[in-house]
Formats: structure tokens, sequence, C-alpha cells
């Protein structure tokens, strides 16, 4: 409610509701509903029944097992298939929305215990058609997955998602963090 009385927070979660509801592929969470109820906006997604693949990790690591690399390549395969159509997604017009997540990472993607993959939470991917702007020098993301481009505040693309994806294939094949330092 704090943040709602903020015009440019309520025109981002907008950006960010129009955006995730024209996303309509089985390895992306399905936008329900959005609306207004009193003062408060919300977006209404399906529920899946499952975990991250951090949480998936820290459960093989706790057993001191790796997970199988058939399992790591389908998880990926899945992810990128998601990313995929977002990256070439078109509006009604036939118009490019060049979508990109930038927030790629395993808390991010989803198995379902039925074994689907979904990309969750695309908050704050950077869509040509937002009506609201990051400000300069502001970073949005997650700094051990960002790629370097995105890490200086140039200019991205699909291909800031590809690194990131590469970096949680990374960590799932190694069951390490690729860049957990202390500074």
């Amino acid at each position: 409610p704090q943040l709602a009385v903020r015009p440019e927070f309520v025109q981002m979660f907008l950006d960010e509701a129009r955006l995730a509801a024209e996303l309509r592929h089985p390895n992306i969470v399905n936008v329900v509903d959005v609306g207004k109820a009193s003062d408060t906006y919300y977006i209404v997604m399906e529920f899946l029944h499952g975990q991250d693949i951090r949480k998936m990790q820290r459960k093989n690591a706790a057993w001191n097992e790796h997970i199988p690399l058939g399992h790591c390549a389908q998880v990926l395969i899945d992810a990128a298939a998601g990313l995929h159509h977002a990256h070439n997604a078109k509006d009604l017009a036939g118009r490019a929305l060049s979508i990109v997540h930038r927030d790629v990472s395993p808390q991010n993607i989803i198995i379902t215990y039925e074994g689907a993959t979904k990309i969750v939470d695309f908050g704050i991917a950077k869509a040509a058609t937002q009506s609201t702007h990051t400000s300069a020098g502001v970073l949005k993301g997650k700094y051990t997955y960002m790629s370097p481009e995105q890490a200086v505040g140039d200019p991205v693309d699909a291909r800031t998602d590809q690194f990131a994806l590469g970096i949680v294939l990374w960590e799932l094949l190694t069951m390490r963090r690729l860049f957990k330092r202390d500074n």
C-alpha cells in the first residue's frame, strides 16, 4: 500500500503486468488476471506446485549428490525455450516487444513436481513498449548473474539472458556458485 501511492511504482507494476500477460508459453508462468481492488493493485499468476532450482541444488548438495546431466540439460533447454519466446514476442500489430528478462537466476526458474520448467518474475524485464525507464546508473538484477554489459549499465538484449542462463547451467553441473565471492 505504501508504494501504491507513488505513480512511478504503479506505472512500473502495470508495465510488468501488461508485459507478463502478453507472454503465453509452456515455459513461462501464466498471468491469470490483473486488476485493482479498492486502492490495491494485484497480479494473479498460475500456481506452480514445485520449487526453484536453487532449492533443488541445495537439497542435492545436502545429500552429496549431483543433479543428473540429462536433468540439467532439460531444465536449461526448457528455460531457454521460454526466454526465446519472450525475446521474440510481438504485439498484436506485429511490432517486436524486445523483452529482456534481466534477472535470470536459479531463484527465477521453477521446476514443478510434474516436471515442467517455468521462468518467473518478469518484474524487472525491459521491453521496448514500457512507459517507465530505468534511471541511469540503476542496476536491476542479481549481480552474480549479470552480463558485463548489464553490470556496467550498457544497453542489453537477449544475450544478457543467455549469459545468465549459461551461469545457471555451470552452477547446476558443478553444484557450486560461479561468482560467489567476498567482494
